[in-house]
């Protein structure tokens, strides 16, 4: 084993690895069991050396518990620089492993969607602190965030954080361009003076992230020509969930949630983060901003009834988990119900809802409504009576001017003259002519109210929404054998389940795919290609800038690992996949159950409401048919 030594003199032996990268390699400590040891590769220690000593000197690693800062300095027993201690960092793992809905099934099994927001809080509290030391990270990204089952953060890589040394600055050399500002982006970074300003944009991608299901927010469908990548959606400011949608062009990828489903404060704090900023401004949400405002999320998140894995803005009138789980036709979360919450008593149920009587037949409409009418001829009845009139007298000589035309001038154009106007004086004498647009427009708006009173008034819409529940309770009734009935079909599908499941642990965020880089990997993510498995269900080629080439690509590496696969038989079938069919059969006879204990409240107001239409006719309905009789007035009829 080698031994090394920290800067206060003591010989450390060097443990078994625990991770590599691509600057050194990390070490257990045989010593020091609450420390691990970074261990620069050769030709990197020289270049970090002065950095960390400073780092060391400022006693950084006392200021907060978020950051692994380094703790001592250690080198060869000859004296040559090596590299450094930090605290070791036991049960956390990539917060991408959380915000990835396939990766979070698997690393992080028992995370809800309070989950999320709790992670979030400790990730922009962890940044606070960073910022509170007078470093900035710079390099801001997902590798360099590690989470634990509790939500709690530390950070990592702090070697490589920006830091300030008394008239010394020792830069941050480089960033993931999927995570640097717009103002950056194309920037010599390791020329450049970073600002926690610069810090906020990454922290609000890694904050949406977390909370809107691992999507990046500038991955969307560009409306304008040519594609539109990540990097240069950032420097153009085209945020892809913008209210804004005419000035970036953008659409947000399908089944993600509404960019207010957080709360106006949240959805307003993501569109100033994103917005190009405005010259020698800070504008961007700060760090303990955002511990705030996702306290106050927090605070007021409510329960879905249908899966207690499901939380959300106690202002929004229905969960958008289990909407946009429907409409993806999988699970975002590990489904939480409870299995020995007790069925309801289906029998008592519909006994009540039975019991509650119809509303009788009513009565024609126009007896109920009839004798509230008196009406006169309308002053646009009276016009038209006297146009008639006039008409008529006006018609009456020009035929006695034909008829005289006729007998002592010209027979032929008498004739025309008593003919013509013969049928206009004629035509004239009927009014419906004068009022048939509006007669027609009457009587459809009469028919209209006068079927929905009658609905209303009568038993249709009363057993309409009975036997909506009482089919409603049959659909309950029959779900224990449709439990059995997937149970068993699991057993028939074992192969495909193994074979599935092996497909959803190779992830694309941590596979080497030809021409797929961090970018196009956000991209694919940010339109619900997480795993091979993924892969194989959709075709890629409907993700903007995914042509046939780079599918192949993608597709060529998922059937790679489809290969891969062996079945096993003796292997069980996978509790994860009958977890999964009791928490849907969980899952719906709680939304049963939610509505069918509406039922009896629902028909006895129904039926109330019914009795007091045949008694109180609504005024839309008296106005409908006081409108067609007018009309019918007017022409004449009545």
């Amino acid at each position: 084993m080698t031994v090394v030594v920290s800067s206060d003199g003591r010989r450390l032996t060097l443990g078994g690895l625990l991770a590599k990268g691509g600057e050194g390699a990390v070490h257990h400590i045989v010593e020091a069991p609450d420390l691990v040891a970074k261990i620069y590769l050769r030709g990197k220690a020289g270049d970090r050396r002065e950095k960390v000593e400073a780092m060391v000197s400022a006693r950084l690693h006392l200021t907060t518990s978020f950051v692994a800062f380094p703790v001592d300095t250690l080198k060869t027993q000859r004296g040559e620089f090596l590299g450094f201690t930090m605290k070791k960092v036991n049960g956390f793992k990539s917060v991408h492993d959380l915000y990835g809905p396939a990766s979070r099934k698997s690393e992080f099994p028992t995370a809800d969607a309070n989950f999320l927001v709790r992670a979030a809080i400790n990730l922009a509290r962890a940044i606070a602190s960073v910022h509170a030391t007078g470093c900035v990270i710079g390099d801001i990204n997902h590798s360099g965030v590690l989470v634990s089952e509790k939500a709690l953060v530390t950070l990592i890589d702090s070697d490589s954080f920006q830091f300030r040394s008394q008239s010394k600055l020792y830069r941050c050399l480089v960033g993931v361009p999927e995570y640097t500002p717009p103002e950056l982006q194309g920037a010599l970074l390791d020329r450049t003076d970073r600002m926690p300003n610069h810090d906020n944009f990454g922290l609000a991608v890694l904050l949406f992230q977390l909370l809107f299901l691992g999507r990046h927010p500038f991955a969307g469908r560009y409306r304008g020509k040519g594609d539109m990548d990540i990097r240069k959606a950032i420097g153009e400011g085209r945020f892809a969930y913008s209210e804004r949608r005419a000035e970036t062009m953008m659409e947000p990828p399908p089944y993600v949630p509404a960019l207010d489903d957080y709360g106006k404060e949240v959805a307003r704090a993501f569109e100033t983060a994103f917005r190009l900023p405005a010259k020698h401004t800070n504008g961007r949400p700060l760090a303990s901003e955002w511990v705030t405002l996702l306290t106050s999320v927090e605070a007021g998140l409510k329960t879905c009834a249908a899966d207690r894995a499901h939380s959300y803005a106690g202002s929004l009138s229905s969960c958008p988990w289990c909407s946009i789980e429907r409409s993806m036709g999988r699970s975002l979360f590990a489904a939480q119900y409870s299995p020995t919450a007790p069925i309801m008593d289906i029998g008592q149920l519909l006994t009540a809802i039975r019991g509650i009587p119809a509303p009788g037949k009513p009565p024609e409409p126009e007896k109920i409504v009839e004798p509230l009418l008196s009406l006169a001829v309308s002053p646009a009845g009276q016009q038209a009576r006297s146009e008639r009139r006039v008409t008529v007298v006006v018609g009456i000589i020009a035929i006695i001017i034909g008829l005289y035309l006729m007998t002592s001038v010209q027979g032929f154009w008498g004739s025309a003259l008593v003919a013509g106007a013969g049928f206009m004086t004629l035509r004239s004498l009927d009014l419906k002519r004068a009022f048939a647009t509006n007669h027609a427009s009457a009587q459809s708006g009469w028919e209209a109210e006068r079927k929905t009173w009658i609905a209303h008034a009568g038993p249709g819409k009363f057993e309409e929404r009975r036997n909506h529940y009482l089919n409603l309770a049959t659909a309950h009734s029959e779900l224990p054998a449709q439990e059995q009935a997937k149970l068993k079909a699991l057993e028939q599908k074992k192969r495909q389940l193994q074979m599935q499941k092996h497909m959803e642990s190779h992830l694309i965020e941590r596979a080497k795919i030809p021409k797929i880089g961090a970018g196009r990997k956000a991209t694919l993510a940010s339109f619900g290609f997480e795993d091979a498995w993924d892969v194989m269900q959709r075709p890629i080629t409907n993700v903007p800038g995914f042509g046939p080439s780079l599918a192949a690509d993608v597709m060529g590496w998922a059937r790679s690992v489809e290969r891969k696969f062996v079945f096993n038989n003796a292997i069980p079938t996978d509790p994860q996949a009958i977890q999964q069919i009791k928490a849907e059969i969980g899952k719906k006879r709680a939304e049963f159950e939610r509505e069918l204990h509406r039922a009896p409240d629902e028909l006895r107001r129904l039926a109330d409401d019914a009795h007091k239409l045949v008694k109180s006719p609504p005024q839309r309905l008296i106005e409908a048919y006081q409108r067609l009789k007018q009309f019918e007035v007017d022409m004449g009829r009545i």
